[in-house]
C-alpha cells in the first residue's frame, strides 16, 4: 500500500474512531501534536542549509536572472488567484442577511514585531522564535555572499552533506504521517461541533469548492500547460505533501518533502543537475514567505463579511482590496484580516467570525500554501533555465476549461445557496425571540408614563412593599440590555430579571412602570414607584433625587460611533483638535462638565434615552457616550455602529438601584440583598447572559456511537 493511501486509511480512521468515541478520544490529540512537533525538527535547518548552498553554488548573473524571472511567475500566480477569488464571490445569493456576529468584547488581533519578524539582529534568537522570515533573509544574505567566495569546496560540500541528513530524517518521520493524522483526525472528529459551520454554510461551501477546484484542476492544469508535464503525473506526484498539509493544517512541515518531490519530477522530465536542483532549494523555502494562495483566499471572507452585513463594495473598493490585501497578507493573516475589514468598512466583530471558520477552512488553506509552493517551484525553475514550452493550443484549451468550471463552479453554488440558505429573521424578530433565563414570577407591564403626582408617600418603602404584598419598579423601555421592551412588547433585561428576583425573594406581586430621570425624585416619593431598576449609573449629581443602594456592577465607558469612524476615536489628543465634533450622551453633568474639559472644542447633546441617538433624535451627533455592556447591545441592534473603548485610563462606573430620598432602612435592605446575590452568583450568570451574550445553559457532551447509540459510557 503506497504512502497516500495509509494516509487516507489513518485519516479515515480517526474521522471514524472521533464519531464512536466522541470526546473520549479526545486526548489522543497528544500524539497528533507530538508528530507534528517531529516533522518540524527538520525545517529550519532546512531552509538554512538549501537557501546557503543554492544560493552559493550559483553565478551572480544566474541569482539576478531567478529574482527577476521568479519575481514574474509570483505576480502571475497572484493575478490569477484574485481573479478566481473575486469571481468566486459572485455566488453569493441576493439575500437579506440581517443576521449578525457580536459580542460584548472584540478580540484584539495579536500584533507582531515586523523588525523582528524580517531582520535577523539575532539569528539565534530568530531560529529559537521560529521566525521564519528573518532566518530566510539571513540565510540569502549568507547565500549571496557565498556566491562571491573564490573557493567554495570546503564549504559547499559540508551543506549538502547536511541538506542530505536533514532529507533522511525527514523521510523517517514522514513514514509516521498515518499515524499521526489518525490522531488528529481522531482528536478532531470527536470535538468538533457543526453549530458554526451551519451558520456561515456560504462562505465555508464557496471556499472549499473552489480550494477543490483550484488544488485539482486550476493550478495542475497550469503547470502541465506550460512544462509539458502530463497532468496526471503533477497530481500523483505531490499527492502525499497535499495531503500531509491537508491532515495537519500546517504547509511548513512539508517544505523538504515538496522540494525533494519538485526535483524528482523535473529529474523525470530530464530536467537535472545541481543547477536545478540550487534553484529549487532556493525557491521551494523563499516562497514560504510571500503570500501562498492559501493566504490570498482569505481576501474572500472579506467579501463574504461584506455581503453577510449587507456593506455595499464598489469596484474600486474591490479593487483597493485587491491590491492593499495582497500586501497586508505579507504579515500575520490576524492583522491583515482587520485591516480589510476596516478598509471596506465591514463591521469589525465580523473577525471573531474569521476566527471561528478559521477551525474549518484553515486545513484547505494550508493544502492551497503547499500547492502555491509546488506550483511556484516547478514553473519559476523552469522559467529560470527557458524551459516553459508555451503551446498555445494547449494554453486556449486550459483557458477554455479553467473559464468553463468556474462558470459551472459560481452557477452551481448560487443555485445550491438560493434554495437551501435560508432568509435570516431580522433582527427585531431575534430580539422578540430574547427571553428571561428562567420562568419567573407573573408580572405586569405599564408602557405609560404616568401624570406627576404631587403627593409624598411617608414611612419606610419596605413596609409598604410588604404591607401592599406589590413591588412597584421603575424602569427605562429602550435601555439595552438592562430593560427593554422586545418587539412583542415583552419586558426583559438584566434588571428587568433582578426585579424578579427581587420579588421572587420577599414573596410579593411584580409591577414594572416606565419612568424618566426628570421625574425619578418625584415618581419615587409619591409611591408611584418603589425603586428604580434600569443600569443607573451612581453618579454625583443624581444623589440629589434619590438615595441609592450599593453598586451590583461596574460598567465600562465608551463611545459608540459608526463602524467605519471607529479609528478616528482611538486618540484622544487628535480628538482635542477636532473643530466639528459632536458627542451625545444620556443626561448628566458629571460626564458633561469632564467632557467639556477634556474636549473643549467639542459640542455635547444631551438625550433622554441612548436609543434617541439611533433613531435620528440625537442632534446630527458623531459618537454617543455610553458603556461598552450597552454599546455592545445597540452594536448588535445597529450593526452599522461599534464600540469604542479607551487604549488606557479605562473609566469604571458603578451601577445602583435607587429608592427614595433618605429612606435609609430600604437603601440598607436592598443593598445587603445586592451583596446576597453578588455572593451566591445571580450577579455573575446575569451578567454572563445579558451582557456577553452567553446562553446559560450548560455544554452538552460531543456525540458519538458509544455514548449516545450504544450506551456503554454515560
Amino acid at each position: 500500500m503506497s504512502l497516500s493511501s495509509r494516509i487516507f486509511f489513518g485519516l479515515g480512521a480517526g474521522i471514524a474512531s472521533g464519531i464512536f468515541f466522541g470526546d473520549l478520544i479526545a486526548d489522543i490529540k497528544i500524539i497528533g501534536d507530538i508528530f507534528i512537533k517531529l516533522l518540524q525538527i527538520t525545517i529550519l535547518p532546512y531552509i538554512v542549509v538549501s537557501l546557503i548552498a543554492g544560493f552559493g553554488r550559483m553565478q551572480m548573473f544566474q541569482a539576478r536572472r531567478l529574482a527577476v524571472r521568479g519575481s514574474l511567475v509570483l505576480l502571475g500566480i497572484w493575478g490569477l488567484a484574485l481573479s478566481m477569488i473575486f469571481l468566486a464571490a459572485l455566488a453569493f445569493p441576493e439575500l437579506e442577511t440581517s443576521s449578525f456576529f457580536g459580542s460584548a468584547a472584540t478580540p484584539q488581533p495579536q500584533q507582531t514585531d515586523l523588525v523582528d519578524l524580517y531582520l535577523p539582529s539575532n539569528i539565534f534568537y530568530s531560529l529559537s522564535n521560529n521566525l521564519v522570515p528573518a532566518v530566510v533573509f539571513f540565510s540569502i544574505l549568507m547565500g549571496v555572499a557565498l556566491i562571491s567566495v573564490e573557493d567554495k569546496s570546503g564549504v559547499l560540500p559540508i551543506f549538502d552533506g547536511l541538506a542530505a541528513a536533514l532529507a533522511k530524517i525527514n523521510t523517517a518521520i514522514v513514514r509516521l504521517t498515518p499515524y499521526g493524522i489518525f490522531a488528529i483526525a481522531a482528536a478532531a472528529a470527536g470535538t468538533m461541533t457543526i453549530e458554526e459551520v451551519s451558520r456561515v454554510q456560504v462562505y465555508l461551501v464557496t471556499y472549499i469548492s473552489l480550494a477543490l477546484l483550484i488544488t485539482f484542476w486550476i493550478f495542475p492544469g497550469l503547470v502541465a500547460t506550460l512544462s509539458g508535464i502530463p497532468f496526471r503525473l503533477v497530481l500523483h506526484t505531490f499527492k502525499d505533501a497535499l495531503v500531509t498539509a491537508f491532515a495537519t493544517g500546517n504547509q511548513f512541515v512539508v517544505l523538504p518533502q515538496i522540494a525533494e518531490n519538485c526535483k524528482t519530477l523535473l529529474r523525470e522530465q530530464g530536467r537535472s543537475g545541481p543547477e536545478v536542483d540550487s534553484a529549487v532549494d532556493i525557491i521551494v523555502p523563499v516562497s514560504f514567505n510571500f503570500p501562498s494562495l492559501g493566504k490570498l483566499l482569505v481576501i474572500l471572507f472579506v467579501l463574504f463579511a461584506a455581503w453577510f452585513t449587507d456593506t455595499p463594495l464598489a469596484l474600486a473598493d474591490r479593487l483597493s482590496l485587491a491590491f492593499n490585501g495582497l500586501f497586508s497578507l505579507f504579515g500575520s493573516i490576524n492583522i491583515a484580516v482587520p485591516y480589510m475589514l476596516d478598509s471596506v468598512h465591514v463591521p469589525a466583530d465580523m473577525f471573531q467570525l474569521f476566527l471561528v471558520t478559521g477551525i474549518v477552512v484553515g486545513r484547505f488553506g494550508a493544502m492551497l500554501a503547499a500547492l502555491h509552493i509546488i506550483v511556484l517551484s516547478i514553473i519559476g525553475t523552469l522559467a529560470l533555465f527557458g524551459a516553459l514550452q508555451i503551446n498555445f493550443r494547449s494554453l486556449l484549451r486550459y483557458l477554455a476549461i479553467s473559464v468553463l468550471a468556474l462558470f459551472v463552479l459560481v452557477t452551481g453554488l448560487r443555485a445550491y445557496f438560493l434554495v437551501f440558505v435560508p432568509h435570516a429573521p431580522p433582527r427585531e424578530v431575534v430580539l422578540a425571540r430574547i427571553q428571561l433565563m428562567e420562568p419567573r414570577v407573573d408580572a405586569t407591564v405599564s408602557t405609560i408614563l404616568p401624570e406627576p403626582d404631587a403627593t409624598d408617600l411617608t414611612g419606610s418603602r419596605l413596609d409598604h412593599v410588604l404591607s401592599s404584598g406589590v413591588l412597584q419598579v421603575g424602569y427605562r423601555p429602550n435601555n439595552l440590555p438592562c430593560s427593554f421592551l422586545t418587539p412583542g412588547n415583552k419586558l426583559v433585561g438584566f434588571d428587568v430579571e433582578m426585579a424578579h428576583i427581587l420579588a421572587e425573594d420577599i414573596g410579593v406581586k411584580l409591577e414594572f412602570v416606565p419612568f424618566k430621570f426628570d421625574r425619578l425624585d418625584r415618581m419615587l416619593k409619591s409611591g408611584q414607584i418603589d425603586l428604580a431598576m434600569s443600569c443607573i449609573a451612581g453618579l454625583p449629581d443624581r444623589f440629589a433625587k434619590a438615595s441609592f443602594s450599593r453598586p451590583y456592577m461596574d460598567l465600562t465607558m465608551a463611545l459608540v460611533v459608526h463602524d467605519y469612524d471607529r479609528h478616528l476615536y482611538g486618540d484622544i489628543e487628535a480628538l482635542r483638535l477636532k473643530t466639528d465634533l459632536t458627542i451625545a450622551m444620556v443626561s448628566s453633568h458629571y460626564f458633561a462638565s469632564r467632557l467639556r474639559t477634556l474636549l473643549p472644542n467639542a459640542k455635547l447633546v444631551l438625550l433622554e434615552a441612548a436609543e434617541d441617538f439611533f433613531n435620528g433624535e440625537d442632534g446630527g451627533a458623531d459618537a454617543l457616550l455610553l458603556s461598552a455592556e450597552e454599546g455592545a447591545a445597540y452594536a448588535y441592534r445597529y450593526p452599522q455602529y461599534t464600540v469604542i473603548k479607551p487604549r488606557k485610563g479605562t473609566i469604571r462606573i458603578p451601577t445602583v438601584y435607587a429608592v427614595p430620598k433618605g429612606d435609609m432602612e430600604t437603601m440598607m435592605f436592598v443593598s445587603n440583598w445586592v451583596d446576597l446575590k453578588r455572593e451566591d452568583g445571580t450577579i455573575a450568570g446575569l451578567y454572563d447572559y445579558w451582557m456577553l451574550g452567553g446562553e446559560a445553559k450548560p455544554r452538552e457532551r460531543r456525540w458519538s456511537v458509544i455514548r449516545n447509540v450504544l450506551g456503554w459510557v454515560e
